[in-house]
C-alpha cells in the first residue's frame, strides 16, 4: 500500500490487508526507468508502492495521486539484473554480441529483400560457428587433456575425482575414455537448448496484445527480415522461430561432437570398423549442410529443424557405437589425441570461414557516413569470437596446469608428468589477449589525453559567454533558484573564474567520447583479420609457428588463464549483491533488447515482454476511460518508443490510433546509440515518417549527458536541450552547480513543469481536459534515489 516519503497527504485505505483500488480514468503518468534496475520504491520516491499489475520481475506500481493524476511506474528490472541466477548469462556474452551483430545491418540492406537475405545469412552462418567453436574449445579440453591425455597416465589420474578412470573399461581402452570426455561438450549443448526453452517460456512467449476482430494466429516467422522494423505487429513475436532455430543450434552441436568423437576414435591405434566412422561423417555433414540452408530462411519449419536434431541424434549414436566396439591395447602412448588436430583444423576452418562470410554484408550494403566504423557487424561478430576464443584458451591452459606440467614456447620443457597442449594455442594466445589489451590502453590513454587538453581558453570562454549574461534572481522572483539563499555580494563572473568553465567544458567532451568506442573495436577488428591470414600463412603455407617473443607467450599465458578467474570473481560477486548485479545489468539492458534472431542461444530478450507489457497496460488505461503521459528516461525511453511503433499494439477508435498517450523522455539514446548502431531500425529514416503517433512527444537532453541525445533534429517542437547546470549561480559557502550529465532529469524543474502541462491538457474521451490543482515541485530526493 501507497506509503509516500515525500508526501503526508494520507491515502484511502480499506479495512484489513485489502489494498486500496487503483481507478484507472482519468491522466496517468508512467514512469519508465533506465538501465541498471531500478527499484519501484526509488521511482517513485515511495517506501510501499502497490503492484496494480504484472509481478515481481517486472510489474507496474502505484503510488497515492499527485496533482491531480495517478502515478505509476514499470519497474523492468527484474527481466536483467535482480536475480542472482540471472548472472550465469555473462557466460553467453559472445552469443549476445553476434546477435546484436545481426541487428546492425545499414537501411539500404532492410529495403532490399535479396540484400538482407545475404546479411541475415552470413551473420547467422557465424552464429552457428560461434557454437561449434565453444563445443570444440571444450571437446579440446575434456576429450584430449583430460580424458585422453590424464586418463592414460596412473600418475595424473591419481585424483579424488579422476580415481574412477583407473578402471579396466576406461584405462585399457581409450576409445571409451574419448567417449567419457565427449560427454561433456554433449552436456553443453543440451544445457543450452534446455536454457534457451526455460528462457523462452519465461519471456518471449508474451505475445503483443491484439484486437480480437483482428487478432493473427501466432507468429513463426522472424522479425529479422527485409522490411520487418519496430512497427510490424510480430516484431515481438517470434517465439516460435526462436524454438526452431535452437533445435537447429542443437542438432548442429550433436552432429559435431558425434563426429569429432568418431573421427579421434578411427584414429586411435588399431581402431576398427572404419566404414561406420565414415558414416557418421556424412551423417554429421548432412545435418550441418540442412543447418547451413535453414539458418538462411525467413521461416524455419519445426519439422525441418527435428530432422537436424535427428540426423545430429544419429551421427552422435554411431560415434557411440564406434567407440564401445574398439579394441582393448596397452599404455597409453605420450602426446595428444590422435586426429583431434585434424578435427581442430576443420572445425577451426568452418568457423573462420563462418565469421569471415559476414564481410559480405559490408561488401553488399555498403556503409554509410555517421554510422558505426565499417563493418559493423563483422567487427561485433570478431570481438565475440575473440572473447570466446581468449577465455576458452585461458580454461584450457588451467586445467592442463593443474593435472600436470604443460610446456609451451614460452617456458622450458616440463618432467614426466607432460600434458602436451598444441602449440597453436600457445602462438596464439598473445594475439588473444595482449594485442587487445594493448589496444584498449592506447585508446584510453588517447582519450584521457583528450579529455585533459579540451578545456582550452576558447572554450571555457565559450562556457563564460553563455553563462555570465544571466541575471541573477531577485528575492521574489520565480525560478529554479532559490533566491533568498544566494550571497548577495557573489556575482555570476565568480563562479566562472574558477576551474568550474573547464569543468563544464570537459563534462561536454565527456559526453561525446562514447562515441568513438568503435574506434578501437574496429581496430581489433582490423587486427584480428590481418592476424589471421598470418597465421594462414605461416602454419598451414611455410608450416611455422607465428612468431611471439618469449615473453610475450608467458604473458599471455598468465592473462588468457586469469581470463577465466576474472569471469568467475564477476559472476560471485554479481550473485553475492544486489549492486553488484546492477552494474553488471547495465552491459544486458542494451546487449539483450534485441530478439534473438539470429543466434537463439544468447540471452533472452526482456524486450520481448517489456515491449507488450507497455502496449497492454496503455490499452486497459484507453479503455477504462483513461490517457497516459509517459515519462521515460535512458533505456525506458527505447521501450516507450518500440511499444508506441506498433499502431496494432495500441488502442485504435474507428480505425485509426487515439490520442491519449503522450509521451516525454529524457537521456535517451534512441538516436544517440541505438540510431547510430542499428541504423535500419532506429534511424531518421524509420524514425522519421513513422514515429511513434502521440498526442504531443518532447525530448529533453543535456550537453553533458553521455548517453542521451535528440531523437529526431530534423523534426520540430520534439527535441529540447536544456542548459546543464541550469546556472552558474550556487548557494554560498557551497560548490558550484555541478552537470547533471545522464541522470539530473529527474531533479530539473524545467522536465517536469512539461510533464505537468501535458497531463493537464492531455484530451480525454469525453472531450474535457484534466486540470491539476498544485504546482509540480518533484522532490530532490528522487533524483537521488534513482541516480
Amino acid at each position: 500500500m501507497p506509503l509516500q516519503r515525500n508526501d503526508a497527504r494520507p491515502v484511502p485505505r480499506p479495512a484489513g490487508l485489502v489494498p486500496p483500488a487503483a481507478p484507472l480514468s482519468g491522466v496517468t503518468e508512467l514512469r519508465l526507468h533506465g538501465v541498471g534496475g531500478t527499484t519501484p520504491e526509488s521511482l517513485l520516491a515511495d517506501d510501499a508502492p502497490q503492484l496494480v499489475s504484472g509481478d515481481r520481475v517486472a510489474g507496474f506500481y502505484r503510488t497515492a495521486d499527485s496533482r491531480g493524476r495517478h502515478v505509476e511506474a514499470y519497474s523492468w528490472g527484474g527481466l536483467t539484473s535482480r536475480s542472482a541466477s540471472r548472472v550465469l548469462w555473462l557466460l553467453l556474452l559472445p552469443f549476445a554480441l553476434v546477435n546484436v551483430a545481426g541487428w546492425m545491418c545499414m537501411p539500404a540492406a532492410w529495403r532490399r529483400p535479396w540484400r538482407f537475405l545475404v546479411h541475415r545469412a552470413v551473420v547467422r552462418w557465424a552464429a552457428l560457428g560461434l557454437t561449434v567453436n565453444l563445443l570444440l574449445l571444450v571437446a579440446m579440453t575434456s576429450m584430449d587433456v583430460v580424458a585422453y591425455q590424464c586418463g592414460g597416465r596412473p600418475d595424473c589420474r591419481d585424483r579424488w575425482w579422476l580415481r574412477w578412470l583407473d578402471a579396466p573399461v576406461f584405462a585399457a581402452h581409450p576409445a571409451h575414455r574419448v567417449l567419457v570426455g565427449a560427454a561433456l561438450p554433449l552436456l553443453v549443448a543440451l544445457g543450452l537448448k534446455a536454457l534457451s526453452g526455460r528462457s523462452l517460456a519465461r519471456y518471449e512467449q508474451v505475445s503483443p496484445p491484439q484486437d480480437r476482430r483482428t487478432g493473427r494466429p501466432p507468429c513463426d516467422v522472424t522479425p529479422a527480415r527485409p522490411g520487418a522494423g519496430l512497427a510490424d505487429p510480430d516484431f515481438w513475436n517470434g517465439g516460435r522461430s526462436v524454438a526452431a532455430l535452437a533445435s537447429v543450434h542443437l542438432g548442429v552441436g550433436l552432429a559435431f561432437v558425434g563426429w569429432l568423437a568418431g573421427h579421434t576414435v578411427r584414429s586411435l591405434p588399431g581402431a576398427t570398423r572404419p566404414g561406420l566412422a565414415t558414416a557418421v561423417t556424412v551423417v554429421a555433414a548432412l545435418a550441418a549442410s540442412a543447418a547451413v540452408v535453414l539458418a538462411a530462411r525467413s521461416r524455419v519449419p519445426a519439422p525441418a529443424a527435428h530432422t537436424v536434431v535427428a540426423l545430429g541424434g544419429l551421427a552422435l549414436a554411431g560415434a557411440v557405437v564406434l567407440a564401445l566396439t574398439q579394441p582393448a591395447y596397452g599404455p597409453t602412448p605420450a602426446g595428444p589425441l590422435p586426429g583431434m588436430r585434424g578435427g581442430i583444423n576443420w572445425a577451426y576452418g568452418f568457423c573462420l570461414g563462418a565469421t569471415l562470410s559476414v564481410l559480405l554484408s559490408f561488401a553488399v550494403n555498403g556503409h554509410r557516413r555517421g554510422r558505426f566504423r565499417i563493418a559493423g557487424p563483422f567487427v561485433v561478430t570478431t570481438l565475440a569470437t575473440v572473447i570466446l576464443n581468449a577465455v576458452g584458451i585461458g580454461t584450457m591452459i588451467r586445467v592442463a596446469d593443474l593435472l600436470g606440467r604443460v610446456p609451451n614456447p614460452g617456458a622450458g620443457a616440463g618432467g614426466a608428468d607432460r600434458l602436451f597442449v598444441y602449440g597453436i594455442v600457445y602462438a596464439l594466445t598473445p594475439y588473444l589477449t595482449l594485442l587487445p589489451i594493448a589496444i584498449l590502453l592506447g585508446f584510453a590513454l588517447v582519450e584521457a589525453v583528450t579529455l585533459a587538453l579540451a578545456a582550452t581558453p576558447a572554450r571555457r570562454r565559450g562556457v563564460h559567454d553563455a553563462y555570465a549574461p544571466v541575471p541573477p534572481p531577485t528575492a521574489g522572483e520565480a525560478g529554479p533558484w532559490d533566491a533568498s539563499a544566494l550571497d548577495p555580494a557573489a556575482s555570476p563572473p565568480r563562479a566562472l573564474r574558477g576551474g568550474w568553465t573547464a569543468r563544464i567544458v570537459r563534462a561536454r567532451r565527456l559526453a561525446a567520447m562514447p562515441h568513438d568506442a568503435d574506434r578501437p573495436l574496429t581496430l581489433m577488428a582490423a587486427t584480428a583479420l590481418l592476424v589471421g591470414g598470418y597465421v594462414l600463412v605461416t602454419v598451414w603455407a611455410r608450416h611455422q609457428l607465428p612468431w611471439a617473443p618469449r615473453w610475450a607467450l608467458t604473458a599471455s599465458t598468465w592473462l588468457a588463464t586469469a581470463a577465466p578467474l576474472v569471469v568467475l570473481l564477476l559472476m560471485r560477486q554479481g550473485w553475492r549483491g544486489l549492486a553488484s548485479r546492477r552494474h553488471l545489468g547495465v552491459l544486458w539492458d542494451v546487449a539483450t533488447f534485441w530478439p534473438r534472431a539470429y543466434h537463439p542461444l544468447a540471452p533472452p530478450s526482456y524486450a520481448e515482454r517489456a515491449v507488450p507489457d507497455v502496449q497492454r497496460r496503455l490499452w486497459r488505461l484507453h479503455d477504462n476511460a483513461g490517457g497516459a503521459v509517459v515519462v521515460a528516461h535512458s533505456q525506458g525511453s527505447v521501450l516507450a518508443v518500440a511499444a508506441l511503433l506498433q499502431e496494432s499494439g495500441r488502442p485504435h477508435r474507428d480505425g485509426r490510433p487515439t490520442d491519449r498517450v503522450a509521451l516525454v523522455t529524457f537521456g535517451s539514446p534512441v538516436t544517440t546509440l541505438y540510431g547510430w548502431a542499428f541504423p535500419a531500425y532506429f534511424g531518421p529514416d524509420a524514425l522519421g515518417a513513422g514515429r511513434p503517433r502521440t498526442w504531443r512527444w518532447r525530448n529533453f537532453w543535456y550537453p553533458t549527458d553521455y548517453i542521451g541525445g535528440p531523437v529526431l533534429p530534423d523534426a520540430p517542437g520534439i527535441d529540447q536541450e536544456l542548459t546543464d547546470p541550469p546556472s552558474c549561480w550556487y548557494v554560498y559557502g557551497q560548490d558550484p552547480p555541478a552537470p547533471g550529465r545522464h541522470s539530473g532529469y529527474w531533479g530539473d524543474e524545467r522536465v517536469w513543469a512539461v510533464v505537468d502541462q501535458y497531463a493537464d491538457e492531455l484530451p480525454l474521451p469525453d472531450g474535457h481536459v484534466s486540470r491539476s490543482d498544485h504546482p509540480i515541485h518533484p522532490s530532490a530526493d528522487l533524483n537521488k534515489a534513482i541516480g
